[in-house]
């Protein structure tokens, strides 16, 4: 279970900033060379849509 981890996914457009962040933590954990899932519930099954976070942009 150590090499393996997973994030949790519940925002989308409602909240660009936590839907970012997930993402940067699960690059982060396969740069770790960990086993990583991103697990969509909730808004954030919307990102498996085709095209659906084309205009999410995060400052930064």
């Amino acid at each position: 279970m150590a090499g393996k981890f997973c994030v949790s996914l519940t925002c989308a457009k409602d909240n660009t900033d936590k839907a970012t962040v997930a993402f940067v933590v699960a690059n982060a954990a396969v740069a770790s060379d960990k086993e990583t899932m991103v697990f969509l519930s909730t808004e954030g099954v919307r990102l498996s849509q085709r095209g659906y976070s084309d205009d999410i942009h995060e400052e930064g």
